[in-house]
């Protein structure tokens, strides 16, 4: 599965993200946050593991990544071939 960065500018106001807008990255694996009554208001939607700028693996939500369209994946796919 491939994601590409959205939006790092939310979170650029106190940490830099090492991620970089419009890139594809390769997704590692995709984990969940569960839900928690005490926590009713905490993101507890998918988190997805890759390899960011900095070469470290760290999650990120669909806050600032998305999952790419399969027809985002086979014009990569084209793009690999046609190389």
């Amino acid at each position: 599965m491939k994601v590409k960065c959205l939006n790092t500018s939310k979170y650029n106001r106190y940490v830099r993200l090492p991620l970089t807008v419009d890139k594809v990255y390769d997704v590692i694996e995709v984990t969940r946050i569960p839900f928690s009554p005490s926590r009713y208001d905490d993101y507890s939607g998918p988190i997805y593991n890759l390899v960011n700028d900095n070469g470290e693996v760290s999650g990120y939500s669909d806050e600032c990544v998305r999952v790419l369209t399969l027809s985002e994946e086979r014009e990569l796919k084209l793009n690999e071939i046609l190389e």
